[in-house]
């Protein structure tokens, strides 16, 4: 054990360029941590260790490493599996660094625990998605409510409705930086689309929407359309290969509503599990 704490140590020492004796401290440090999280110092190393891999601070490090060792205790997997799909959930829904690094993981946490689709179905499907999301205006909220509501009404592979929502925010994306599609569509003709069911893509100052409140206007006027309103709707916006996961989104509106109730509530709830 005190081979692998050492060699752990020594990693970090090389990574961050810290001196004997502030390793030494950073070992106190993590040890407390270790215990106040009920993990081993070894694993709190090498999770931090992740982090300095990444070129980020001290603070930044101890802070990332806290919520993925809780998260790894809460999931029953390991440091490395949590803190490369949390990584790619900070770097896409927290550019702008404006949330604790622990909001994230409590959304996760808690639609995890209130729905049959799991923190790892989310950060699958979140994996393949989200991308796209600082482009189009798409919050983690709405993302991983969606991914969640698909996989749990569905039961389709996370893989699956991930890459289904990523086709869908690529393309809108796409549009948005003025493209034509393969299918012909352009930012003109999906704008028309959706305005013949109530819905615009453009605010009062002629500014494109955010995708929240895009999807949110969708998914009020969803159930007043007939069918084949609806399957038109979802083609213009999807395209004809995800216009069937777009509908399923849509189908189960409902759900994506109590998710999204749950995540604004979920404060907390890593450290309480």
């Amino acid at each position: 054990y005190a081979q692998d704490l050492n060699k752990s140590l020594t990693n970090i020492q090389i990574v961050s360029g810290q001196s004997t004796d502030q390793m030494g401290k950073f070992a106190e440090q993590a040890n407390k941590a270790a215990k106040a999280l009920s993990t081993t110092t070894v694993k709190y190393t090498d999770a931090a260790l992740i982090y300095y891999q990444q070129g980020l601070g001290d603070s930044e490090v101890k802070e990332r490493t806290d919520v993925t060792t809780k998260m790894a205790n809460v999931t029953g997997e390991g440091v490395e599996e949590v803190s490369s799909y949390m990584t790619a959930i900070w770097n896409n829904f927290n550019k702008a660094g404006d949330q604790s690094a622990e909001h994230f993981a409590d959304i996760m946490t808690k639609l995890g625990a209130e729905t049959a689709a799991s923190t790892d179905d989310m950060a699958t499907g979140l994996s393949k998605s989200s991308a796209a999301a600082d482009t189009i205006g798409l919050s983690f909220e709405m993302a991983s409510s969606s991914v969640t509501a698909i996989v749990d009404q569905t039961r389709e592979s996370p893989e699956v409705v991930g890459t289904a929502l990523k086709t869908i925010f690529s393309r809108i994306e796409g549009l948005k930086m003025g493209e034509t599609l393969e299918d012909g569509m352009d930012l003109n003709k999906y704008s028309e689309g959706l305005a013949k069911v109530g819905v615009h893509i453009y605010d009062a100052n002629g500014n494109l929407r955010d995708m929240d409140n895009i999807l949110q206007d969708i998914g009020g006027t969803w159930e007043q359309l007939e069918k084949d309103e609806q399957v038109a709707l979802a083609q213009t916006v999807a395209g004809v290969r995800q216009y069937n996961q777009f509908m399923a989104l849509f189908d189960n509106w409902g759900h994506v509503e109590e998710n999204l109730e749950m995540a604004a509530e979920a404060g907390g709830t890593l450290q309480e599990q």
